[in-house]
């Protein structure tokens, strides 16, 4: 093995150094609000906190105030995250993004149907428009690099307020994460400084995500849903493939994309079925769950 040179040292050290600056960094209100809109900061209202239960959970509280703006709430841990179906969502401290965005939708709910899928297209819209990562969406909510699983998202949609109804969008995102503390995740997953190759500031990438939301989601007010699907059509990670969707009733078969609903498509023997909600899983042997 050839002897490592002083400048290749050197480099190593200040890569060390630059992962170590990114990960410690904590998230500021200023630098993010700075790289928004003025029209992104007069839909929102953005609260950064330390550690939270849930960031979704602080976002309800927030909407059940008086505001008609929406809010935005990061948080550098959550000692309570969840995902889909209540799974426990790994947060350590100041190395990923936890971000809860609320609003108010005027309109019938019939529009806010496939939002899960329409909410995972704008983040993976944000992340390749910046960094050269290749990313996929797995339905119903799951953001992949690979086989690996990058972060998620988690809607609710709470009753109807003074005509609105309020929605949360609840968004976990590996970004620095470290390996200590990950034994307990059940499948397999990486984070963007993995994909990318180099570590990311979360102030940035926060700023990124929010502007493409708040875009976004302009476009599902004025009933473009359809556009947001198209985008997550082509990066649909399960289209093709042998899957199993445990809900109700229980499908397996080929993965066939979704409907302008966002409901998943699976041809079988028998036909095709139409599946609004449940768990896919892929059949592949060692493929991602």
């Amino acid at each position: 093995m050839a002897e490592t040179t002083q400048a290749e040292r050197q480099k190593s050290q200040r890569a060390e150094g630059m992962m170590a600056d990114m990960t410690l960094t904590p998230l500021n209100a200023t630098a993010i609000v700075d790289s928004l809109s003025v029209a992104t900061t007069a839909m929102f209202t953005l609260e950064i906190r330390d550690s939270v239960g849930s960031t979704n959970d602080l976002v309800r509280e927030f909407l059940s105030a008086d505001d008609s703006r929406g809010v935005i709430v990061l948080a550098e841990e959550q000692t309570q995250g969840r995902g889909r179906r209540g799974r426990r969502w790994h947060s350590p401290a100041r190395a990923n993004l936890y971000l809860s965005l609320g609003w108010r939708f005027h309109g019938p709910v019939e529009r806010l149907s496939g939002l899960s899928l329409a909410i995972g297209a704008m983040l993976a819209e944000a992340i390749a428009r910046d960094y050269t990562v290749e990313l996929a969406l797995k339905w119903p909510n799951d953001l992949y690099h690979g086989e690996r699983k990058l972060g998620g998202v988690l809607i609710e949609l709470l009753g109807e307020q003074n005509g609105a109804i309020p929605v949360i969008a609840g968004i976990g995102l590996n970004v620095n994460m470290p390996v200590e503390g990950t034994e307990a995740i059940q499948r397999p997953w990486t984070d963007l400084a993995t994909a990318f190759g180099a570590p990311l500031d979360r102030n940035r990438l926060a700023a990124q995500l929010i502007s493409q939301l708040a875009s976004g989601l302009m476009d599902i007010a004025g009933g473009e849903m359809h556009n947001w699907l198209a985008h997550w059509r082509q990066r649909d990670f399960l289209h093709g493939r042998q899957v199993l969707v445990e809900g109700s009733p229980t499908v397996a078969g080929t993965a066939a994309g979704v409907d302008q609903n966002g409901a998943l498509l699976v041809s079988t023997e028998t036909g095709q079925s139409v599946v609004a909600g449940g768990e896919a899983t892929l059949l592949e042997i060692g493929a991602a769950g």
